[in-house]
C-alpha cells in the first residue's frame, strides 16, 4: 500500500491532473448522465500532457457511445492547443481576461 502511494507521491501536478482525468473518464464510461462537467482539470498540467487530455476529451466527448451526454469544460487556459477540424460540433464559450487595477 505504501508503495501506490509512494509512486503517487512522485508524480508532477500534471501527471497527477491526468490521471485523475483518465479516471474520470473511466467512471463516466460506467454511467449514464446528461452532463459531465470537469472545471480546471488542466491548470497544473505542461503543453504536452494539456494537449493530450484536450485531444483525449473532445475525441471521448464525440464517441458514439457517449454522444447524449452533454460536456463541459471549464479551464482558465487558452485553446490554442485544439485543432480547429476538432472544434466542429463544440460551442466555446470565452470570456474576456479581467481588468486588473
Amino acid at each position: 500500500s505504501s508503495g501506490i502511494n509512494a509512486e503517487y507521491g512522485s508524480l508532477s501536478g500534471g501527471e497527477r491532473s491526468f490521471s485523475t482525468v483518465c479516471f474520470i473518464c473511466s467512471l463516466w464510461c460506467l454511467m449514464e448522465s446528461p452532463f459531465r462537467c470537469l472545471d480546471e482539470f488542466d491548470v497544473f498540467m505542461d503543453l504536452f500532457n494539456r494537449r493530450i487530455t484536450m485531444k483525449m476529451l473532445i475525441e471521448y466527448s464525440k464517441s458514439s457511445n457517449i454522444h447524449k451526454s452533454q460536456f463541459i469544460l471549464l479551464t482558465p487556459q487558452n485553446l490554442s492547443t485544439v485543432k480547429e477540424e476538432d472544434k466542429v460540433g463544440m460551442k466555446i464559450l470565452q470570456l474576456d481576461a479581467p481588468t486588473r487595477f
